[in-house]
């Protein structure tokens, strides 16, 4: 549960909610660059699912404790967890921010927790923010019944698709971007998503793994 209240109308950013499958509900987002990377955690082979404002800190800040709220945990199928900070990168300039995200780096840490700062370098980088963007919009319907889910593994591994354009052959376009929205199938999202992109039936998208 969020330690502090994300979406307000009284506030001047720009801000709502994120449909997460992973949650089973709405995750609020504070900018367009929480969205865009909840849609990479989304689609993510290696989380299991996140949280917004997750936790209230009181970090060393020279002589002074202050408040410090990330803005992410992320929970990853190995058991390990991430504390996230999502930051434009020209503000990691900024001295005041500079200096509490310096704190927040010691902190983590010396509580055995993991922390990273990702910025739109990430976030925006193409094309993996058009594929992230593209697939999600053709993801319709909830996650797939244990059934049908048997069903159609069954026919990926009978006829092992190799490219995109095979899967649409087997399963039809719209049902093609669904497995992609869905995770069933996946490709490489940091190259152009086309006919002939390489697909895996098993493992999930393939992307840099930023909590290596």
């Amino acid at each position: 549960m969020a330690v502090r209240k994300v979406v307000t109308r009284s506030s001047c950013h720009f801000r709502g909610y994120f449909p997460s499958l992973k949650n089973g509900h709405p995750v609020a987002w504070e900018s367009q660059l929480e969205g865009g990377l909840f849609r990479l955690l989304e689609l993510s082979p290696f989380v299991i699912r996140y949280e917004a404002q997750p936790s209230r800190e009181r970090i060393a800040m020279g002589d002074a404790l202050v408040d410090y709220v990330p803005d992410l945990r992320v929970f990853l199928e190995n058991g390990s967890e991430w504390w996230i900070e999502v930051k434009p990168a020209r503000k990691l300039s900024v001295l005041s921010v500079k200096q509490k995200l310096r704190a927040a780096s010691i902190h983590f840490p010396a509580t055995n927790r993991n922390f990273l700062v990702v910025t739109d370098e990430l976030i925006w980088r193409e094309p993996l923010a058009t594929n992230l963007q593209t697939i999600l919009y053709h993801r319709r319907g909830p996650l797939m019944s244990s059934a049908d889910y048997a069903e159609v593994s069954f026919e990926l591994n009978k006829h092992k698709p190799q490219v995109f354009h095979d899967v649409v052959s087997l399963f039809g376009r719209m049902e093609a971007w669904r497995l992609l929205g869905l995770c069933v199938i996946g490709v490489d999202l940091e190259e152009p998503l086309v006919e002939d992109s390489q697909v895996y039936i098993s493992g999930g998208h393939r992307h840099a793994n930023i909590f290596a």
